[in-house]
């Protein structure tokens, strides 16, 4: 039915083996381009990457003045213990309004970065409640 088949030669044996190892190492080198440059993503990992998108977003540009927001924050409900607190930082040093507690408070929650004036009072914010855990 079919014609036996001639043995290989020598040089067809050699073509037949580079063709095999050069599409080897092009299908090899296609895949570590696709995992360099297409990692697979998992949720996590999307999720942190929005995280991270909003939290550039939010922050301010070096020199930008500050924007006002339409509305304003009226007020806010504070336990009584709270309160007992924010006013004895304030009796401490009086640049350590609620207002600026709040940024600084925010700007932790939310990761971001904080002007040198702001890291000194939240020194002296941690000093002040260093020192009402010792008296209490």
């Amino acid at each position: 039915m079919s014609d036996p088949e001639k043995p290989l030669t020598e040089a067809e044996k050699q073509i037949r083996r580079l063709e095999s190892l050069r599409q080897g190492r092009e299908e090899s080198t296609q895949a570590s381009a696709q995992k360099a440059y297409f990692p697979p993503k998992t949720q996590a990992d999307k999720m942190a990457e929005k995280l991270m998108a909003l939290r550039d977003n939010a922050q301010k540009p070096a020199g930008a003045k500050r924007g006002k927001i339409e509305g304003k924050q009226k007020s806010s409900k504070l336990r009584f213990l709270q309160i007992r607190i924010l006013e004895q930082i304030y009796a401490e040093d009086k640049r350590l309004r609620g207002s600026v507690i709040t940024r600084i408070a925010l700007n932790r929650f939310l990761n971001l970065e904080n002007s040198a004036e702001e890291n000194e009072l939240e020194a002296k914010i941690n000093e002040i409640l260093r020192q009402f855990k010792n008296r209490g």
